[in-house]
């Protein structure tokens, strides 16, 4: 009975946004405001059963429905992507009511989100290579046609070219991938018992192909032109872009991880989630605008994603896609009350700099009282599942946590404002260590071991740290520096996009 109650659970999960789309096409235009509602109640439903999916997957029961090329299951890694999913779409779409309230592209929206998020439920969910390849393509098209909600702006129009050029080589690349794994094995399931059949050149041919599909959909260099280029779309469509699609290079990974996967694939994929997160990093320093910061931002933390694909380190990949799904969610959808708290901020008279061996003391605080608060935690908090995922989020939070420190610590460089931080980073590393440990040991029987070894996961994770300590000095150093100067005039220029639509000029 509980099996059963699960299967219709799943089914309605992907079938209600599939229905509201199609609802909204008859009733965009006539009841905007009622379609919208309805959108983020169909979204809002949907996480109530992703919920309930989650539980029975916890228990050890896998949901599944279908037939054919179009079984969906919901194991452990698809229902809490399913929360991830339908967590944005409700945020998103509830955001939306309000915020087109009078537009008459309110239905549109609803529409188009409604379909990425049927869509993005099929991608993490379908158990054929087929399923998989349509949710990808349809999440796209779905993509798209909200990145086209003001058409009739130049800048929405080339966005839209740009996104639709880009998507075109990665589902071309994605479904050559798939025939050629068909015609190599006569099955499309995504079995151990498939994927062992798969070998010599064909292997090698696949895995690359999948990289490019993956790194085109992350916006990863080189394909990462068209995320900048997409800040037209109206805040609702950039929180979906930025906290939701983006990350389907990663799911895909994720989820296509035991195909055979040649050292070469994995080259590719650091080295091309390094460069993004570097030079993403980089331009979002320089960024003058709220929403371009932001993009620049999700091109460095889709690097750091790819990273930890091209290392093996699954659950972390898994873990950072969910964090910064939500995250990125609210940034966008508040960067308005960041502006007008910005222009608050900008009328007050600014504090003093530090200067000197005060500064100098504030730097090594904020290096040192993060690294030290999560060493404390990794060695008091129990891990039940002994794996890298945290050795690689680790650094992630080491680098945030620094970056916190430091601003705290302009505001208070004394004694007490550093025993301040040390009291909320000690709290914050206990409960981020503890939830990590949760969450992979709850993901560890849906995703494959590590085959990285440790010392190439050290060597490359060092290397980012040398980066990103480098990049931050850098931003430190006086405007007169000269290397300064080149970075944020090179960053700058890098950084700023420019139509090349015909469009552009009507």
């Amino acid at each position: 009975m509980w099996m059963w109650t699960e299967s219709a659970a799943l089914a309605a999960l992907v079938a209600a946004p599939l229905l509201m789309a199609v609802t909204s096409v008859v009733l965009g235009r006539r009841a905007p405001v009622l379609t919208a509602r309805l959108g983020a109640s169909a979204a809002g439903c949907g996480f109530v059963l992703a919920a309930l999916l989650t539980f029975g997957a916890a228990r050890g029961e896998v949901a599944s429905v279908g037939a054919g090329v179009a079984i969906i299951t919901a194991d452990r890694l698809a229902a809490v992507m399913f929360l991830l999913i339908f967590g944005v779409s409700t945020v998103a779409q509830a955001f939306a009511i309000r915020y087109l309230a009078g537009d008459l592209r309110a239905g549109w929206f609803t529409g188009g989100a409604s379909l990425l998020t049927a869509a993005s439920a099929v991608l993490v969910s379908a158990s054929t290579l087929v399923g998989i390849a349509v949710g990808w393509t349809v999440a796209g098209v779905a993509l798209c046609l909200l990145l086209g909600t003001y058409r009739e702006l130049p800048s929405a129009r080339d966005g839209v070219r740009r996104a639709t050029t880009t998507f075109l080589i990665g589902d071309a690349a994605l479904w050559v991938a798939v025939a050629l794994i068909s015609l190599s094995t006569g099955s499309v399931a995504l079995s151990d018992g498939v994927t062992a059949q798969i070998g010599g050149p064909v292997a090698g041919v696949v895995a690359i192909l999948i990289v490019i599909a993956a790194l085109s959909r992350s916006a990863q260099i080189p394909f990462h032109r068209w995320l900048p280029a997409t800040l037209a779309a109206p805040t609702p469509v950039s929180a979906l872009l930025h906290a939701g699609v983006v990350n389907a290079g990663g799911i895909l990974l994720v989820r296509l991880s035991p195909l055979p996967s040649p050292a070469l694939a994995a080259v590719l994929i650091v080295t091309a989630g390094a460069a993004t997160m570097a030079v993403g990093a980089a331009i979002m320093l320089v960024k003058p605008d709220i929403k371009g910061a932001l993009a620049y931002s999700t091109m460095a933390q889709m690097g750091f994603m790819m990273l930890t694909c091209g290392l093996g380190l699954w659950a972390a990949t898994v873990l950072h896609l969910i964090a910064h799904g939500f995250y990125k969610a609210t940034l966008f959808l508040s960067s308005g009350s960041a502006i007008a708290r910005g222009r608050r901020h900008a009328a007050l008279p600014a504090a003093p700099r530090m200067t000197g061996r005060r500064r100098w003391l504030s730097a090594v605080c904020a290096l040192a009282l993060p690294a030290i608060t999560l060493y404390v935690a990794t060695l008091l908090v129990p891990s039940g599942t002994p794996h890298h995922a945290e050795q690689a989020l680790l650094l992630f939070a080491w680098v945030t946590g620094a970056a916190v420190t430091w601003g705290w610590l302009q505001r208070r460089p004394d004694v007490t404002g550093a025993l301040s931080a040390a009291a909320f980073l000690l709290l914050a590393a206990f409960a981020y260590v503890a939830i990590i440990n949760a969450v992979s040991a709850f993901l560890a029987p849906a995703l494959p071991a590590a085959t990285v070894p440790p010392p190439v996961v050290w060597a490359v994770v060092g290397t980012a740290v040398i980066l990103l300590a480098a990049l931050a000095g850098v931003r430190m150093s006086s405007p007169a520096n000269p290397a300064h100067r080149l970075v944020y005039t090179n960053a700058l220029s890098v950084g700023t996009i420019n139509p090349t639509t015909s469009g552009a000029r009507r």
